[in-house]
């Protein structure tokens, strides 16, 4: 469905079958491996996010993950409502609560260093909570991360990938999978989505190259382990490498790792002066200027 169907237009109703709710399409959000996403609006003008998936096992699955997970502070969206309808290409959908913010890769080069490490926190934050549950994410990238800049509230999207421990991975992106890299093998827990923060963390510094797909597990290690050593920013490197030794292995010690790290100050933007510097020499000046004065009338006097 998802590679094939035409998205439905914006402006088109889908009446639930069951609730008789009615939600019109805004737009697409996203279009993933189980499933297209579309910006809606209730009937009664509530905004949200329909996931429009093949089957009602699949729809039924996210639904009872969003279930699991929902409650304050919790980094997925709240659950809005789920039906069926006789609309084609929406026979099976939920609706979920409509997040704002931009994605990570978006939104990276423009933080702060001391934004960057609160955004990192609450990422590995968000995982941990989805830890307790049983559950790992696996999907974890730059795209399904997003961030609101004003306030660095982060929140995940597209549950799709998410994937009861001890499970095959569902669904993911190779350059933020660890068995792409011979790191660890394709099955969910904690430690996989680890190694993906890693990954993503990496990638947001270091591009990957045209070739690396072509490459042999072994091969893409070594250049992973160079982007690391020249291309992430000392401060982090560290946080990295323990993670790709295998020394960090779950959320709550990522996240004591990352605590750690200390960033640079945050310098003075582009077109704004620092005026601490003009200020002292000016009262430097100043001074000169009034004992000169003072010395002028005191020769006069004499």
């Amino acid at each position: 469905m998802t590679g094939s169907a035409r998205p439905l237009a914006p402006g088109t109703w889908v009446e639930g079958k069951w609730t008789h709710r009615r939600w019109r399409i805004r737009g697409v959000l996203g279009t993933g491996a189980n499933g297209i996403v579309y910006a809606v609006e209730r009937d009664d003008g509530l905004p949200g996010a329909m996931k429009v998936c093949e089957t009602a096992g699949q729809v039924a699955f996210e639904w009872s993950l969003l279930n699991l997970v929902r409650g304050p502070g919790s980094p997925f969206p709240a659950p809005q409502q789920i039906d069926d309808s006789n609309r084609a290409g929406a026979r099976f959908f939920y609706v979920m609560e409509r997040i704002s913010g931009k994605p990570l890769d978006k939104v990276w080069p423009a933080l702060a260093p001391a934004t960057r490490k609160q955004v990192m926190i609450c990422i590995v934050e968000g995982l941990a909570k989805l830890h307790a549950t049983g559950h790992a994410f696996c999907d974890v990238k730059p795209q399904n991360v997003l961030v609101q800049e004003a306030s660095g509230e982060v929140r995940f999207v597209d549950p799709g990938g998410v994937t009861p421990f001890g499970k095959a991975v569902r669904q993911f992106t190779p350059t933020t999978d660890g068995a792409f890299f011979g790191l660890c093998d394709r099955r969910a827990g904690a430690a996989y989505d680890v190694f993906a923060v890693a990954l993503m963390a990496v990638s947001l510094d270091a591009p990957s190259p045209a070739n690396l797909y072509d490459l042999p597990p072994e091969k893409r290690r070594e250049w992973l382990l160079r982007a690391v050593a020249d291309q992430v920013d000392g401060a982090w490197r560290p946080v990295w490498n323990r993670v790709l030794r295998r020394e960090i292995r779950d959320a709550d010690a990522l996240r004591a790792a990352i605590a750690e790290v200390r960033v640079k100050v945050e310098q003075a933007r582009a077109g704004q002066r620092d005026w601490t510097a003009a200020f002292m020499w000016a009262s430097v000046a100043s001074a000169v200027i009034t004992t000169a004065c003072a010395w002028a009338l005191y020769l006069r006097i004499i």
